[in-house]
């Protein structure tokens, strides 16, 4: 397992525990609880060498809620208190993440456009994101979804189609390591499907 530079045991602990004391062991996920779905994407992104802040990013990635998973541990109004847990950048990543409006972006990375436009569910706004925080939010989708596929192997075709088209104009803006794992993960879709 890679280990990147600053992420401690204490700093995993600290962002389990505030998990925990929101319940996120008792709260059903696709393939079963959500934190261990939760380590497991945190864990990915450890193997893919990304940064401490992004791994505890991913650890923390449904704090606010999502687009697609709608049960918030702490409002988006209240950001500071995820802040003293697991520190600024990763908290901007989280709440990034959390803010997404998936169907406003997706549509746009199927076609192609991999650097447009973002909007903020929270609050509306529409925006071109700066290239990092961009990076980091693919980078936690990627590991968000393949830590499901890995988990539960009996999703349908269509759903993995679905992230494949969402996936595949991503080469280049995630890392080297996210992509191959997508590649293997979703393997190449035959010609008669």
């Amino acid at each position: 397992m890679a280990n990147p530079d600053g992420l401690s045991q204490d700093d995993v602990d600290r962002a389990v525990s505030f998990l925990r004391s929101h319940s996120a062991e008792q709260i059903p996920h696709v393939g079963g609880m959500l934190l261990p779905h939760l380590e497991g994407t945190c864990e990915l992104l450890r193997t893919w060498g990304d940064s401490a802040e992004l791994c505890l990013a991913g650890l923390c990635h449904t704090a606010y809620g999502t687009d697609g998973f709608p049960h918030p541990f702490v409002a988006p109004t209240e950001r500071a208190s995820l802040e003293s847990v697991i520190g600024a950048e990763a908290e901007r990543i989280v709440y990034f993440y959390g803010s997404c409006d998936r169907a406003f972006l997706y549509p746009r990375l199927v076609n192609g456009e991999t650097g447009t436009q973002y909007r903020d569910r929270f609050t509306g706004t529409v925006f071109e994101p700066e290239p990092s925080l961009y990076r980091a939010f693919l980078e936690v989708t990627f590991a968000n979804e393949l830590e499901i596929f890995r988990r539960t192997p009996r999703i349908p075709w269509r759903v993995k189609r679905h992230w494949r088209a969402i996936f595949a104009p991503c080469w280049g803006l995630v890392s080297d390591a996210a992509f191959a794992s997508f590649v293997e993960t979703l393997g190449v879709r035959p010609s008669n499907a």
